[in-house]
């Protein structure tokens, strides 16, 4: 929508007659949107929607919504030139089911392609991150892209003029733009600049188990998590992490090079682990570098936070409240007395879903070193899927504990006994 509204500015700036229309619908969460913008230097028919088949350019920023046949029906494969980003993003049936996996997507650019001239795709929030270090700017990547395509018929500079009257993230949005151009200008240039950076083979502040060395991949994984246990909470649970996983990894390294089985235990040991309770989403929200982030897109906002505090849920609270800029300095004081966390006096740790979080990580650190003393070529792909199953317990307080359900469920159904819980306590 914002593009939408952008493109047609500049089309105005530009002396065009335009025509624009958002559909927006009922959507969910993640739903999807769709925008049409027509534009033309002489008198356009009183019509703000696209007729099928119509549309000289489409821009995708999400290639799975694109490739729907009631958007793919906008375009004609003799005159419509496509520039799409190839991005994975959740739809909301996949944030509610992780069982429902992503369409594959060479399949989806197949059918994209198929009903466009021109096709050009690449990955916009990768490219973004890599180049600003968020992906707020990734949308404008692909509009720089469609200009330098040639399939976006509006000046350069009338672009960039109403990125400056839309007012919000001027110098980001605007080097996007740019960045965009040379990606189909120059796109060695481009992938040169936005390959992401190899990844550390060993954690500065620990050291990693012997036996995952042999998969830089592997190393990647761990060392990413480990770090950030430190951060929150401490060294020793990192190192306990560390510990549990080099076992894991020495124990598959026995009979096979692959790394699956350790790596989906070094994400799930550390999903359970790094549990988003009050002192982690504290941290979170008063890290540096996301309020430094936050005034450099937004610089003339003022920053609030939307919480809904367990205590105040428990009194009858229905919804969010929201507190302002000196709600940090609260957040920041309760970031630092992480060291609580888990112990006699954490006053949060005796709430039904924080003593679930504690009895789910140990129960699964527990569970895959006992695979892995039994771990074989004939059981291999049985204890895979069953180091996998921590990825469906997401969500918060209720929703997560309905999936904790499920996750309770699936062990007894591959035969492994569940953790002693309680969920309707």
């Amino acid at each position: 929508m914002t593009v939408n509204q952008v493109l047609a500015t500049a089309a105005l700036r530009a002396g065009l007659e335009v025509e624009a229309l958002d559909q927006t619908g009922l959507s969910q969460k993640a739903g999807p949107v769709v925008g049409h913008l027509r534009f033309a230097s002489g008198s356009l028919e009183p019509a703000n929607r696209l007729t099928p088949g119509s549309a000289g350019c489409v821009l995708g920023f999400d290639l799975l919504t694109l490739a729907e046949d009631r958007n793919l029906l906008y375009a004609d494969q003799r005159m419509t030139t496509t520039i799409v980003s190839t991005s994975r993003t959740p739809t909301g049936s996949m944030v509610y089911d992780p069982s429902v996996e992503h369409p594959d997507e060479a399949e989806l650019l197949a059918r994209v392609d198929s009903a466009s001239s021109n096709l050009f795709a690449f990955d916009a929030l990768r490219a973004s991150e890599c180049l600003f270090g968020n992906t707020l700017a990734a949308n404008f990547l692909v509009v720089g892209a469609a200009y330098q395509a040639g399939a976006l018929r509006i000046p350069a500079e009338s672009i960039r003029e109403a990125i400056r009257i839309n007012g919000t993230a001027v110098s980001a949005n605007l080097d996007a733009f740019e960045w965009g151009r040379a990606a189909v200008a120059t796109p060695e240039m481009f992938s040169a600049a936005t390959d992401p950076q190899p990844q550390r083979t060993s954690a500065p502040r620990l050291q990693l188990p012997p036996a995952i060395w042999h998969s830089e991949g592997l190393q990647a994984v761990v060392a990413r998590r480990a770090e950030s246990l430190i951060d929150f909470q401490n060294r020793a649970l990192a190192e306990d992490y560390l510990e549990t996983v080099g076992v894991v990894a020495k124990a598959e390294a026995r009979f096979t090079s692959s790394t699956t089985f350790t790596e989906a235990v070094a994400r799930n040991l550390y999903k359970l682990t790094a549990y988003k309770d009050e002192y982690e989403v504290a941290r979170l929200l008063t890290d540096r570098a996301f309020i430094d982030t936050m005034r450099e897109t937004y610089p003339e906002g003022r920053l609030a936070y939307m919480l809904h505090p367990p205590a105040l849920r428990a009194l009858g609270l229905k919804k969010k409240i929201r507190m302002g800029p000196r709600a940090a300095v609260t957040l920041s004081l309760l970031a630092r007395l992480k060291f609580l966390r888990g112990t006699p006096v954490d006053p949060f740790g005796r709430m039904q879903v924080r003593r679930i979080e504690r009895v789910l990580r140990d129960h699964y650190r527990d569970l895959v070193l006992r695979l892995a003393t039994d771990l074989g070529k004939e059981n291999y792909e049985d204890f895979v899927h069953i180091a996998s199953l921590p990825d469906m317990v997401r969500g918060y307080e209720t929703v997560k504990m309905a999936n904790v359900e499920r996750y309770v469920a699936a062990l007894k159904a591959a035969g492994v006994s569940p953790p002693s819980i309680d969920i309707g306590t």
